[in-house]
């Protein structure tokens, strides 16, 4: 009953943390059928290849055998040598035959649900001692599946078997009557017929159990709500998982901040220690609005994609750092700043006009009120500083 309720609770979609453990542990999404298809149609492709050398290997073995000599009779060194004497014809192929059949278990499953090792996975389980999980492992769905798979499976390559049959019925019959090389031959080309559908209908088989195993690789890793909850606050309590999220936050934060910079209308700098950028809307009540800040090396980022999208650069000192120290970034301007400010950014936005009239406007002289001066520190100045 207790399993049955936390079978029912795990609703959720596994977590990578969730899947990447169980990959370790040996739980990886595998299909013999599909495993058995590669294998047997890369068989097939190495009969078709060597089949030249197959039938003159096999030829060689049947002369070398059914040689009558009464030497053999006698002497059973004489008959071990011919033990060695035919694994030496068709050991090379058969370790080719051996080692294709295994590689290709290992590609078939590489490709499916990937290759792992893992010692976990070899381990011995108690729990699989328990009978009432074996019960519910012989009587459950998925025990179900493969029993209908299997009857199923049998009597479909049956069929394809009994069709090959019937289809060469009247070559299987001349195979008796042929020379020994043609009856090979023949033998070959009906072999090579017959695993080319058989591994179709495998294939054909496959389709079905694929997707059937990867549903049930999946349910078997779902997870309860509580589940999540509990890997998530271990994951975000680990000193590293912090540091990615700051950083993730931080490269938001400052991509955010740059995309903002081209709206502005002013970026007022120190010049080189800070830079903040000011965005303003004419007609509206709103104060100018802090769009971007940084000091140093932000500072510098900040002045080139200012002259990269033509920004205008103010410099001053003072109103730079007071702008940086008592605003936050997306912050209108300090009612203290607000005289200043406006004299800054109508200069700015009347520059260009008396430019083009061929006039000179003469540049502002920002003058910052005693209690927003601050020195590089951020510290405000004292009066005997002034």
């Amino acid at each position: 009953m207790a399993e049955s309720d936390d079978s029912q609770s795990k609703t959720e979609e596994p977590t990578q943390k969730r899947i990447d453990k169980s990959r370790e542990e040996g739980q990886i999404l595998r299909s013999q059928d599909f495993a058995i298809a590669i294998s047997l149609f890369g068989l097939g492709a190495l009969i078709v290849l060597i089949s030249s050398t197959l039938i003159e290997r096999v030829t060689t073995l049947f002369t070398y055998n059914f040689m009558l000599d009464a030497r053999v009779t006698r002497d059973p060194g004489l008959m071990l040598e011919k033990i060695v004497g035919s694994a030496e014809i068709m050991l090379p192929l058969l370790g080719l035959v051996c080692l294709l059949s295994v590689l290709g278990v290992i590609l078939a499953n590489g490709a499916f649900g990937g290759i792992s090792f893992s010692l976990k996975a070899a381990a011995p389980k108690f729990s699989k001692l328990n009978p009432l999980s074996g019960l519910k492992r012989m009587f459950g769905g998925n025990a179900l599946f493969e029993l209908f798979k299997n009857i199923f499976k049998t009597l479909f390559l049956g069929a394809i078997v009994a069709f090959v049959i019937y289809f060469y019925m009247d070559s299987l019959g001349m195979l008796g009557v042929l020379p020994a090389p043609l009856a090979l031959g023949e033998a070959g080309r009906i072999l090579s017929s017959a695993m080319l559908f058989i591994t179709l209908s495998l294939f054909l088989i496959a389709l079905v159990d694929m997707p059937w195993q990867h549903f049930q690789h999946m349910k078997k890793m779902r997870m309860s709500l509580q589940e999540i909850k509990d890997e998530m606050k271990e994951s975000e309590g680990r000193p590293e998982v912090k540091a990615q999220q700051r950083k993730r936050q931080h490269d938001i934060a400052f991509n955010r901040m740059m995309s903002a910079l081209e709206t502005a209308d002013v970026v007022i700098t120190n010049p080189t220690h800070f830079a903040v950028a000011l965005s303003y809307t004419p007609g509206t009540s709103d104060a100018p609005r802090v769009v971007a800040k940084g000091a140093d090396m932000l500072a510098q980022r900040i002045r080139e994609s200012a002259i990269e999208h033509q920004v205008p650069l103010f410099e001053a000192p003072e109103l730079a750092r007071a702008l940086y120290f008592s605003t936050r970034l997306d912050d209108m301007i300090p009612e203290a700043l607000y005289h200043t400010v406006a004299e800054v950014i109508a200069y700015i936005f009347n520059v260009g006009t008396a430019m083009k009239m061929g006039q000179r406007l003469k540049r502002p002289v920002p003058v910052v009120p005693d209690a927003m001066r601050f020195d590089e520190n951020g510290d405000i100045l004292a009066d005997d500083k002034q």
